[in-house]
């Protein structure tokens, strides 16, 4: 058995033991990379964000940390790594809170200065938007989001 085969397998036997997955579009810091296993990270298109959208999320961080290297992650990610991911985005206050736009393919999981932290704002794909505070936040609710029974 080659070693991709192998890797392949080890993968989707980690991330079926996981449960549900999602194909997903995050921007975050370079911080969430290391909730994702290495093995399931060779599925995943992870590249620097070079956007302006970054490059403001990334002045928004404190003075205290080097500076942080903002992220694209796309790919099929454990909807429990995609909570915890989000979890800690909530913890980065200084970025704003979180959007989760379903609206769009794939669905688009980025923080925001323009909605208040510690927010997870959940656009619908009829438009429809909600709001949760990070302690309403839940993998419940992910799965809602996202459509998952």
């Amino acid at each position: 058995m080659t070693m991709a085969l192998a890797a392949m397998i080890l993968s989707r036997r980690a991330v079926s033991e996981q449960g549900d997955t999602v194909m997903v579009r995050v921007r975050a810091d370079e911080s969430v990379r290391a909730i994702i296993p290495p093995i399931a990270q060779e599925n995943l298109k992870i590249e620097p964000d070079q956007s302006e959208d970054a490059k403001e999320l990334a002045r928004r961080s404190p003075e205290t940390r080097a500076a942080p290297i903002m992220l694209i992650i796309v790919g099929a990610i454990a909807v429990t790594q995609l909570a915890q991911m989000i979890r800690k985005m909530l913890r980065q206050v200084y970025y704003g809170g979180v959007v989760i736009d379903t609206h769009s393919q794939p669905p688009n999981v980025t923080s925001s200065p323009r909605i208040p932290a510690d927010t997870v704002f959940v656009i619908e794909a009829d438009g429809k938007t909600s709001r949760y505070t990070h302690d309403q936040f839940s993998l419940d609710v992910l799965k809602l989001a996202l459509q998952l029974k």
